[in-house]
């Protein structure tokens, strides 16, 4: 069993590549020299008739963003709280139900890589709180992740199913500022911990300074809560910063209320204060809905008469796992249920990031534009046939 490092481990490579300058020595020789081949053209990606037979593909679905905070025994399961024991039985449940984890920045650029037959979705954990992120004392007197903190139990479940489920989640984290305690409640090993996090693959986002209600806020005070946020945290990120998804990209509200203020809100997406510059890709609400697919219509029509979120990166919605509320919309646990009977308004991945796989009868639906910024060939499909349209991580493990 390895212990958690104090200091994380970083190693800087420089590759020296050797440039070789040929010359020819002869004088008066000359010799015809070929023209260079000409470039093949290759055929657009496209997916095979049997493979969508097989896997029914529809990106043009909706997709759950899960909402958690605390992970903890002693309390009662509820919107803010999920025991341990729960927690695992959702990560179970979706894997049972075809589901892959993603970060939250990967669904809001489009860069869904998952696997052909499996439906994204995206774990997001609010407030950086201890039990999110634990470090306990092992048997053998060395520091190690506590098994039943959110990380440890994502980190157990992802040995047990390494191709199956990646290590894959979204933390909205807030820094030491007003009454806000250390991130994950631990000073000596907040800097360790952001590492570790970003080496493994899980993404670092914005979550305002002092978790304030930003409802009646004014745009130059909300420039102020979100610059310094990135300021803070920006410190205590590794500048080896290795995952594809830059940190403090995204914004999830405090309590999920957007300002009234038009132009209070322009300033969630960018700002500048104290010399710190922000520009959020998208900004998350509280729990409510699944969102639609990143390649769809920012059209209320095509939401399944209201019960799916259009995606508009500057209010995206988010699901609350809530055993006390299983059977009252905008819970966990009614969306899998409504999305079992309900299958064909769920994405489900074609395999090939490159292709856009769409039923025929969802194709409508779709912004072509935004296909074509995300570098995909969109693939529609019905009535039998279809046309084109890590790192190390240093010695921390899990106790």
């Amino acid at each position: 069993m390895q212990p958690f490092p104090r200091t994380f481990p970083r190693a800087f490579f420089a590759c020296a590549l050797p440039v070789l300058v040929f010359a020819s020595g002869l004088a008066g020789c000359r010799k015809a020299v070929a023209p260079p081949p000409k470039a093949v053209k290759q055929a657009p990606p496209r997916i095979s008739d049997a493979d969508l037979a097989k896997w029914k593909p529809n990106e043009a679905g909706a997709i759950m963003v899960l909402m958690y905070h605390r992970i903890r025994d002693g309390e009662a399961s509820g919107e803010l709280n999920r025991p341990p024991a729960e927690f695992k039985r959702d990560l179970e449940t979706l894997l049972k139900n075809n589901y892959y984890p993603v970060n939250a920045s990967d669904i809001v650029e489009n860069k869904l890589d998952v696997p052909a037959g499996k439906t994204p979705v995206a774990l997001t954990f609010d407030d950086s709180l201890p039990t999110q992120f634990r470090i306990v004392t092992g048997r053998d007197g060395k520091p190690h992740i506590d098994p039943n903190c959110a990380v440890g139990i994502m980190e157990s479940f992802s040995k047990a199913h390494p191709k199956e489920w990646p290590t894959r989640a979204t933390f909205f984290v807030l820094p030491k500022e007003g009454r806000n305690g250390e991130p994950f409640g631990e000073a000596d090993s907040v800097g360790d911990k952001f590492a570790y996090l970003i080496d493994k693959g899980y993404e670092i986002a914005n979550h305002t300074s002092t978790h304030s209600s930003l409802r009646s806020m004014k745009a130059d005070k909300i420039q102020w809560e979100l610059a310094t946020a990135r300021r803070a945290i920006t410190k205590m990120l590794p500048p080896e910063e290795k995952h594809g998804t830059a940190p403090m990209q995204i914004l999830a509200l405090p309590y999920g209320k957007l300002p009234r203020d038009k132009t209070a809100q322009a300033a969630l997406m960018q700002g500048t204060n104290g010399g710190t510059s922000y520009r959020h890709r998208a900004v998350f609400l509280a729990a409510w809905r699944p969102i639609l697919s990143p390649v769809t219509r920012n059209d209320k029509k095509f939401t399944d008469a209201g019960q799916m979120c259009p995606f508009d990166p500057q209010r995206l919605e988010r699901v609350k796992p809530d055993a006390k509320n299983a059977d009252e919309p905008g819970t966990f646990e009614y969306w899998m249920k409504w999305f079992q009977k309900n299958p064909s308004s769920r994405y489900i991945s074609d395999g090939n990031p490159k292709v856009c796989a769409i039923p025929v009868a969802r194709q409508s639906s779709v912004d072509a534009l935004r296909v074509e910024a995300s570098g995909q060939i969109l693939q529609a499909y019905g009535g039998g046939a279809s046309s084109k349209g890590k790192g190390g991580t240093g010695s921390l493990s899990v106790e």
